[in-house]
């Protein structure tokens, strides 16, 4: 039991904490009296690991890691502020803070809006920090000649070096353009605007406004639209001078062992690790995968080339992913963890989707 309880103070001690407050926190489909009883009143807290609520009256403690978070949105249920968050098992709970202390009849807008902020920030960080993020709303459309006229979302937009992103307040969605797929970045200074107008090589629209809140209304900001704009196009630049550079350096490496390729049909595997400048252990981990997909024979120290897959073999090194395995760069998958290679598109180890759409 003290080892139990030392784990829990160590544990509990690495973590940060991001949100505090009072509130009130159901499990499932909930009715009014359910939400504001004071059986559903305790204290809700956010960290940097996980969401948590502990019961006043029961002492009861609930958590909830944030890579087990599938999804969240903004909710008004029965005239009370909430948020309704959706966990990976598909079980759903709603939860707001209090305005006042102990006090489950007054709900905050301000505190409910600052934890969904936070939950955005600590679900969607991943892997790269934030560079940008604000309150803002975003409109979209399929053509160029459509006018952006639809509803504008109101929710977050927050930038990282690989992502332009949108959390909308008030649907369990979120939108994810990729840098490296916007071939056209521009500002929107019309009477509609101010905007900064995103166009990606699918032939997709995007209208993205920030906004600040002043007397319980939004209205636009010019200023902060305008660094958004900046970074934006700086992510572009920055990101397209590394593809280049990568695309480069690979076809240099590729051309290396293309040629070694063309003079001998065995080649020595410590040749082809120096040629794709590979660690030992990577590469070891590698050339039994390609050997089996691709047809070759590991004979020693050499590796026998099938020639009618050399062509396929050669391509394959070519491709992102590749690239990136090669390099022996891994993500987590989103939802169990684990580390997993580039480009995997169902995680072997607990096979969700790892790539958002």
């Amino acid at each position: 039991m003290e080892n139990y309880k030392l784990l829990k103070f160590y544990y509990e001690r690495e973590m940060v904490v991001l949100f505090e407050s009072y509130g009130n926190f159901t499990s499932g489909q909930t009715s009014y009296r359910a939400l504001i009883s004071r059986k559903s009143r305790g204290m809700i807290t956010l960290t940097d690991k996980e969401f948590r609520f502990k019961s006043e009256k029961d002492n009861i403690l609930f958590h909830l890691r944030l890579n087990d978070i599938e999804n969240f949105s903004v909710k008004n249920r029965f005239k009370l502020p909430t948020i309704e968050l959706v966990s990976v098992q598909g079980m759903s709970y709603t939860f707001y803070p209090h305005k006042k202390e102990r006090s489950s009849l007054t709900t905050s807008k301000r505190a409910t809006e600052d934890l969904f902020r936070e939950l955005t920030r600590s679900t969607f960080k991943k892997e790269n920090p934030i560079l940008f993020e604000t309150i803002g709303s975003l409109k979209n459309c399929a053509m160029e000649e459509e006018d952006l006229t639809s509803e504008a979302l109101p929710g977050i937009i927050f930038l990282n070096e690989d992502y332009l992103s949108f959390k909308p307040f008030n649907e369990k969605s979120i939108v994810q353009i990729s840098i490296l797929n916007i071939i056209n970045i521009s500002s929107d200074m019309s009477k509609s605007g101010p905007a900064v107008n995103i166009q990606t090589k699918e032939g997709k629209f995007y209208s993205f406004t920030t906004l600040k809140k002043h007397i319980g209304r939004y209205s636009k900001e010019k200023t902060k639209t305008e660094r958004l704009l900046e970074l934006v196009n700086q992510a572009k630049i920055y990101k397209s001078s590394e593809q280049t550079r990568l695309e480069k350096e690979e076809k240099e490496k590729i051309n290396r062992v293309k040629s070694m390729m063309e003079v001998s049909s065995k080649v020595r595997l410590d040749m082809i690790k120096t040629a794709l400048d590979m660690d030992e252990k990577l590469f070891t981990e590698k050339v039994f995968q390609w050997a089996k997909q691709f047809n070759f024979l590991i004979d020693g120290d050499y590796l026998i080339i099938n020639q009618d897959t050399a062509t396929d073999f050669l391509n394959d090194l070519s491709t992102g992913p590749s690239i990136l395995s090669r390099r022996g760069l891994k993500m987590k998958c989103r939802f169990c963890e684990k580390l997993i290679e580039y480009g995997v598109k169902i995680c072997p180890f607990c096979g969700k989707e790892t790539i958002n759409s």
